[in-house]
Order: structure tokens, then sequence, then C-alpha cells
């Protein structure tokens, strides 16, 4: 159940990974040439939210303190 739940959740993860890469290209200048510094600008959000939408999928429903 942890690894299918964290799969799906990282998948949902992808949109607001988009999202936030469009955002970082747009925030950069959109420069129609690719350089180095676009590594950071675009591909760090997108699979940043992807690690963590993996990372909060495996954690196991023990791990997650229920307030109140």
């Amino acid at each position: 159940m942890g690894l299918a739940r964290a799969l799906v959740f990282s998948v949902l993860a992808i949109i607001p990974g988009i999202v936030l890469s469009l955002l970082g290209w747009v925030l950069s200048g959109s420069p129609k040439d690719w350089n180095e510094g676009l590594f950071l600008a675009c591909y760090g959000p997108f699979f940043g939210c992807i690690a963590a939408g993996f990372y909060i999928g495996w954690k196991s429903v023990d791990d997650v303190e229920m307030g109140g």
C-alpha cells in the first residue's frame, strides 16, 4: 500500500511541478537559448514536487500526527 500510494502521490505532484517550472522559467526572463542556470529554475521545482509527493505518500498513517 505504501509504494502504490507514494507512486500515485508523485504522479499527481507532476501538475504543480509543471506550474512551478513554468513560473521559474518566466521569472528567469523566458530566455530563448538554454543555459546552465535554467536547470535549477526549471528542473528543480519539477523533480522537487515529485520527490515531495513520493515522500508524503511513502509515510505511513502511523507517522502522521493527528492534531487534537
